[in-house]
């Protein structure tokens, strides 16, 4: 087990505070009279909900770990399994969703080194997005075939669909390419770093680079078993939100599924920008839902139950990572306190 560097040791911490104070805010702001709502009208399906919500972080920290190939056998799976637990939670209720994934690489950073741990959620997010964009780009040909709408808009769906996909492919070739070696360069150009900043950043974005890539000795079936669950994951929490859809009385169909798929990663893309999404999601989804032909309520409480889901989630997150980091702490002031004691030499007895 490698040292764990200052700074991810006060990333973690940091963002930890700033995530347990975000949650009371959002606790706060739901009230606790729509938590106990949301758990009285989804009833015995909140057992379906907690199987699956362990399912989706079980195969998301095992593709973490896969994506960390070679050195997937320096961390065991439990330590991926705190980073994404810990990492999601904190995305789940601060905006933008990127800080909890700065904790992930600081949990990281106590296994393996820092471009690893970097390289390894990085290709995590993009493997996320890239399976997300493909989704949407087949779903969206089934939305404009099943569900009656105008001309226009049956192309303007065919259009993003086929959009998503070249989106998907280009963001495999950027990373083929080096992503963040060329946003560096293209930064140089544009002037907004220094030549002397570019030169002393080029080595450590090329390892990062080269750890993304299979260039750094990353095993193959590695990288598609990641990418294999990350799929899964993603296609679980689909299944997860319409579900939810289902026990508060929503009705499934086929056309209804692909409008939301394609509909629902639109909102969620704007959603993140607030904590939670809170207004932001319940009005995208409701209008969505009403544009699909379903009871707009319905959106808006789906909305209320998932977002339930995710404050427990959170809870639980904060609560372990914080127990988690009070042990290290405790241990290593222990250890600080052994290697002061003096040294007792036993006598000789001449």
């Amino acid at each position: 087990m490698s040292a764990r560097p200052t700074w991810a040791k006060w990333v973690t911490r940091i963002s930890l505070l700033i995530g347990i104070v975000a949650l009371v805010i959002t606790i706060k702001n739901l009230g606790l009279d729509t938590i106990a709502e949301q758990f009285r009208l989804i009833g015995w399906w909140w057992f379906a909900v907690i199987a699956l919500e362990i399912a989706i972080t079980s195969m998301d920290a095992t593709a973490i770990r896969c994506f960390m190939s070679p050195e997937s056998d320096r961390i065991k799976l439990r330590s991926t399994l705190l980073a994404q637990l810990a990492g999601r939670s904190i995305n789940a209720v601060t905006p933008g969703g990127n800080l909890g994934e700065v904790v992930k690489s600081s949990v990281l950073t106590e296994h393996v080194s820092q471009s690893r741990a970097v390289a390894t959620i990085l290709l995590y997010n993009v493997v996320s997005f890239s399976v997300e964009l493909l989704v949407v780009a087949v779903a969206a040909p089934f939305l404009a075939l099943l569900v009656p709408m105008p001309s226009g808009l049956t192309w303007l769906f065919l259009i993003a669909g086929a959009a998503c996909l070249v989106i998907s492919i280009g963001i495999y070739a950027f990373v083929r390419r080096g992503m963040l070696s060329s946003l560096a360069r293209l930064a140089l150009r544009l002037r907004l770093i220094s030549k002397a900043r570019h030169a002393r950043w080029d080595g450590k974005l090329r390892a990062i680079d080269d750890k993304v890539r299979l260039v750094a000795g990353a095993r193959t079936r590695d990288r598609v078993l990641g990418i294999a669950l990350v799929t899964l994951s993603r296609l679980t929490s689909m299944t997860l939100s319409l579900m939810v859809f289902h026990a508060i009385g929503g009705e499934l169909t086929l056309g209804f599924i692909a409008g939301y798929t394609v509909g629902g990663f639109v909102v969620y893309m704007v959603s993140t920008l607030v904590p939670m999404g809170l207004g932001v999601s319940e009005g995208g989804f409701a209008g969505l839902v009403k544009a699909l032909g379903g009871d707009w309520r319905k959106g808006a409480t789906m909305v209320l139950a998932r977002r339930v889901t995710l404050v427990l989630y959170a809870a639980t997150g904060l609560v372990l990572m914080t127990v988690n980091e009070t042990v290290k702490r405790a241990r290593a002031r222990q250890r600080t306190a052994e290697q002061k004691l003096p040294v007792t030499v036993p006598d000789s007895g001449v």
